[in-house]
């Protein structure tokens, strides 16, 4: 009878098929760890074989794996920071980072593209009105750096410079301590001496949940005297802030897929040096920036019926008569305002919807050109990349 016990090179692929653990370092309580361990999650658990292990760098477990039980860990998923301080070096398992500082030297890192974020904020802003801005930021972290350079890079090819106003850690308010009032001062000083309106980036949602605390203080209004975009979409500092924040949403679930799509390439042979940057998705617009700066209250009030309707299919004969004036004469007033037509802004502000929804990837192409009133799909197409510079279909799928 043949003998139907697993041979010893059976036996090895099926250990070997056991030990895809991975272990994601991380700190649960910060929104952005938080989502990309849900997005890694979300990957692992396509995959039968593999055992995710969420751990978080303050309480990590006693029995920290060493060199000498390799066999525990399949590969690791986390900051670099964190995986420094457990094994500092000593665990040969494969190693994934994300949301890297920098470019990590042996290439295996997904992060942020974090100038798109600056650029993606100044989009925003110059598109509501504002022509004066403003950088609030950490001198000390790379994030903030690279937001700070793509916000105001996008603003001079407008001919504009921002202010730039860049904090230490120890001097940001959003880190508590025992001079909390006097790093609120000092911020309170700062607002009350920008130009008036203003639009502000803040570097993350958490200090612009400050700026406008400090707003508050200093009696400005927003969004008439300051405007003000953070960045995260992180529900937290919105409930805190007094007011909604707008917020630049940045992918962080999709950097957890693909830091663990990343790490299975690893255990597969992978070993080319792989670094990849997601770009955000989309400006949540909320009461920070819910206006238009437009000196016109006619084109202002135009302006706030077309971005309400960004959806329909509209005639600039419905806009006009929906703010009360002739077609003539709102087409003269948007000239001389924006230098535009009605027209063109209405079909501008449509394909900026579709490249949000696009950007999500969630919706296809034909799914988003019917959402936006086309009804032909080839149609949208050709006045998407007219507008864009790009395919519909190559923007959705410039996420991996």
């Amino acid at each position: 009878m043949r003998d139907m016990r697993p041979s010893k090179d059976d036996r090895h692929k099926t250990a070997s098929a056991a030990e895809r653990q991975i272990i994601f370092l991380g700190e649960p309580g910060a929104y952005a760890d938080r989502e990309v361990c849900l997005g890694a999650a979300e990957y692992a658990a396509e995959h039968p074989t593999w055992v995710f292990d969420p751990w978080s760098v303050q309480i990590a477990p006693a029995s920290v794996p060493t060199s000498a039980d390799p066999q525990l860990v399949g590969g690791i998923l986390g900051t670099e920071r964190a995986v420094q301080r457990l094994w500092r070096g000593r665990l040969k398992a494969p190693v994934v980072y994300f949301l890297p500082e920098e470019a990590h030297p042996e290439g295996y890192a997904v992060g942020i593209d974090e100038v798109a974020v600056g650029e993606m904020a100044a989009e925003h802003l110059w598109g509501r009105g504002y022509r004066q801005f403003a950088f609030i930021g950490s001198s000390e972290t790379a994030w903030s750096r690279g937001r700070g350079t793509g916000f105001e890079s996008w603003l001079a090819a407008k001919g504009t410079r921002p202010g730039s106003y860049l904090f230490s850690m120890a001097t940001l308010p959003v880190y508590w301590s025992e001079h909390l009032a006097r790093h609120n001062q000092r911020l309170q000083h700062l607002v009350s001496k920008l130009p008036k309106p203003c639009g502000v980036l803040a570097a993350n949602d958490f200090i612009a949940c400050f700026v406008l605390h400090a707003a508050r203080h200093q009696r400005c209004r927003v969004p008439e005297d300051l405007g003000v975009v953070g960045v995260d979409n992180d529900p937290l500092p919105n409930a805190a802030a007094g007011l909604a924040i707008s917020s630049v949403e940045l992918p962080f679930r999709e950097v957890g897929r693909q830091a663990a799509r990343l790490l299975g390439e690893r255990w597969r042979g992978r070993t080319a040096a792989c670094s990849i940057r997601l770009p955000p998705i989309r400006v949540v617009v909320r009461a920070s920036t819910d206006a238009f700066m437009t000196e016109h209250p006619v084109v202002r009030k135009a302006q706030f019926y077309i971005e309400s309707r960004r959806t329909d299919w509209m005639s600039v004969k419905d806009v006009a008569r929906a703010v009360g004036t002739t077609q003539v004469t709102l087409g003269r007033h948007f000239q001389r305002e924006l230098n535009t037509t009605p027209s063109d802004y209405m079909r501008c502000r449509r394909i900026a919807h579709a490249a949000e929804r696009l950007r999500q990837g969630e919706a296809k192409v034909y799914e988003v050109a019917a959402a936006c009133g086309y009804g032909s799909t080839s149609y949208f197409g050709r006045v998407f990349k007219q507008l864009t510079g790009q395919r519909p279909g190559s923007l959705r799928h410039s996420r991996p």
